[in-house]
């Protein structure tokens, strides 16, 4: 019990690091560029988010399920047809991505910079992916903090100190050599993990078949990760370039924080829950769930309590007027991370019970809700306006993936009557 506790921590304190030191790069980024730049440098960061999400199609959603199903002596066999299916994938949907390019979504002279960290920032996820399916949170965590914390680290002091650094193509550079360091450490740490490595002759209606269950989640993901990509367009086409970088330096601050539930709650607790349902050891499965509502609601709480009483010395260190301007938008902003942390109890539970159909029906929906609130709802500046949008929409999927869960719960032969 002690060394799983201390692992946790080690997980805990690794994941925080990685996560935090994005909350620490748009602080910094606040200071050291201005918010033009800063507003660029959110766009390229959310719409590489985005992209990663299309040319990966959401095929790990059935790979790993696959893996947490088969014995580790099979491990190769998912592996290597999850490289196959993302071979054809990429042949197909990076040329798409063209299309960021024709829109005039972001010029065309950071086109190479873009598919550069397109492709290593997807494989380097991927990496992770499969190494938190083996059970391998720890270096996991260690993977994940060289890909997002270790160059953060690193360009920060040399943009501070010498000014010739404080530039989009030296975050771009910094951010390429974690990847690629990532990639590197984590694909030797799954070869030192596999008990054997065959090679396996494809199997077409296996990859088939993750082609259609990845098809069927990429949509969904695509509209739900989609927010968090949509409502910075949005902002600047409501108002201006330096307005987007005042919503990319409040709402990269607010998600990062946010995001702390992933490495303290999260990752440890979903591949546990899927275990257990798949084995149909239902007490387990209660006490997991149990476990993750708990958890979830008291760190969110904790989270945009702490958010509230701290922004506002956060942006009095920042020391730009335009960032205080809009101080009275965390009214609507926290809310938006808060939401968004607790809709991912349901989720999780949902996916755990491969009710699939829920999820995707709650991140079509919410996209709707969006975009019809950006019509309907004209607040006091087009922060707080696509805010409010964003509010709408987490919630609205959060009260489907309620809805979901209790009637799937009622209908399971595991959990019915519990």
């Amino acid at each position: 019990m002690r060394k799983e506790l201390g692992t946790r921590l080690l997980n805990i304190a690794l994941r925080g690091l990685s996560m935090g030191s994005r909350f620490l790069l748009i602080f910094a980024l606040a200071k050291l560029l201005s918010p033009t730049e800063l507003g660029s440098f959110g766009l390229m960061m959310a719409t590489v988010s985005i992209s990663v999400l299309i040319v990966g199609a959401d095929y790990y959603t059935y790979s790993q399920r696959e893996l947490l199903a088969r014995p580790a002596e099979q491990w190769s066999f998912v592996i290597q047809h999850q490289m196959k299916a993302q071979l054809v994938l990429y042949s197909v949907l990076l040329p798409v991505q063209l299309l960021i390019f024709i829109f005039g979504l972001i010029d065309w002279q950071y086109m190479l910079w873009f598919f550069t960290l397109l492709i290593l920032d997807h494989i380097a996820q991927e990496i992770n992916r499969l190494l938190v399916a083996m059970h391998k949170q720890l270096i996991a965590s260690f993977v994940l903090f060289i890909r997002m914390g270790s160059w953060v680290l690193v360009i920060i002091p040399l943009m501070y100190f010498y000014e010739q650094y404080q530039n989009l193509t030296s975050l771009y550079f910094s951010w390429m050599i974690g990847s690629t360091l990532a990639i590197t450490m984590g694909g030797l740490a799954i070869k030192q993990a596999l008990p054997v490595w065959n090679k396996e002759p494809t199997d077409f209606k296996w990859l088939k078949k993750g082609f259609k269950v990845g098809g069927l989640f990429l949509l969904a993901t695509i509209c739900f990760k989609g927010l968090l990509t949509f409502d910075r367009y949005a902002v600047e086409a409501f108002s201006s370039a330096e307005t987007l970088g005042v919503y990319v330096f409040y709402i990269g601050i607010i998600m990062g924080v946010f995001t702390f539930l992933d490495p303290a709650v999260f990752s440890f607790l979903y591949p546990r829950m899927l275990q257990s349902y798949q084995m149909q050891e239902k007490d387990k499965f209660q006490k997991t769930f149990r476990e993750l509502v708990f958890s979830t609601l008291i760190i969110s709480a904790l989270l945009a309590v702490s958010l509230w009483f701290l922004m506002p010395f956060i942006i009095g260190w920042v020391d730009k007027l335009i960032y205080a301007e809009y101080l009275d938008s965390l009214i609507f902003l926290i809310p938006v991370g808060f939401i968004y942390a607790v809709g991912y109890i349901p989720h999780y539970a949902l996916y755990a019970m491969k009710e699939d159909k829920w999820i995707i029906s709650a991140h079509i929906s919410a996209i709707i809700v969006f975009f019809s609130s950006l019509a309907v709802f004209q607040l006091k500046n087009s922060i707080q306006t696509v805010a409010s949008a964003l509010l709408f929409a987490f919630s609205w999927m959060a009260i489907v993936k309620i809805v979901g869960y209790s009637v799937t719960k009622q209908n399971s032969t595991l959990l019915k009557g519990s």
